[in-house]
Parts: C-alpha cells; structure tokens; sequence
C-alpha cells in the first residue's frame, strides 16, 4: 500500500507518507483504518510529495463522494496535505472542497505553513 503512517497518541496525530502511486481503493482503506483504529479524530499531516500523478479528476470524485457517503456522524480531526506539484495541489484541492464541511482539510506546497495550520486544531474534533 502506498500509504503508511506513524500514530502519536500522546499528541492525537497522525503523520503519513504517500509512496506511490495512489487508487480510490488505497484512499478508502486509509480512512477505514484510521476509523478502525479509531485515530479519525486526531490531527494528520499527509506528506505527497514526489508521488507523481496517479488519479484522474475522475477518480478524485469518486474518492471523496465515497468517504462522504461512508461516514455517518464521526468526528474528524483537520487534516493536511502537502504536495510539491501544481497538478497534485489542484487534484488534492478538488478532494477538500467536495469533502468540505465534512471534516477539515486544505492543501499546501510548504510543510511548515501545514504543520503550524494543524496546530490551529484545539479542542475536541468535529462531528458531522
């Protein structure tokens, strides 16, 4: 899988690492592991960088309609990701803004300016 991520309990978050080249399938498995594992709440920094192109818009729809229509009533932590490519920044802000006022999400091209908008996160997740 594509994706792997380290959990900090101590601190709710989540940092994950894009490898590859990434499907509907790998996007949905991630968020049913977190849901199992019970870590949606936590904060996530998801490191995309150098994965390349892999999704259509196409596939981006289908992935975020599906984590939308797949979640009832859980919270969600914000969650970040940061890419390095103009086509991957406008292919990750499509996914934000059809998952938008289900959980918070946005884009960035720095880690940094991600990180520092995660610690915006205080107090308990959003439910929706």
């Amino acid at each position: 899988m594509p994706l792997s991520y380290r959990v900090d309990k101590t601190n709710n978050h989540v940092n994950t690492k894009v490898t590859g080249p990434v499907t509907v399938g790998d996007i949905l498995g991630h968020f049913e592991a977190a849901r199992q594992e019970e870590i949606l709440g936590y904060t996530e920094l998801i490191d995309a960088r150098g994965i390349g192109t892999s999704m259509s818009t196409a596939d981006i729809w289908e992935a975020a309609l599906s984590v939308k229509l797949s979640r009832v009533r859980l919270a969600f932590g914000r969650r970040a990701v940061v890419v390095d490519s103009d086509l991957n920044f406008g292919l990750v802000r499509l996914f934000a803004t059809v998952v938008s006022g289900f959980f918070p999400i946005d884009v960035f091209r720095d880690q940094t300016e991600a990180e520092n908008w995660l610690k915006l996160a205080d107090g308990p997740p959003e439910a929706v």
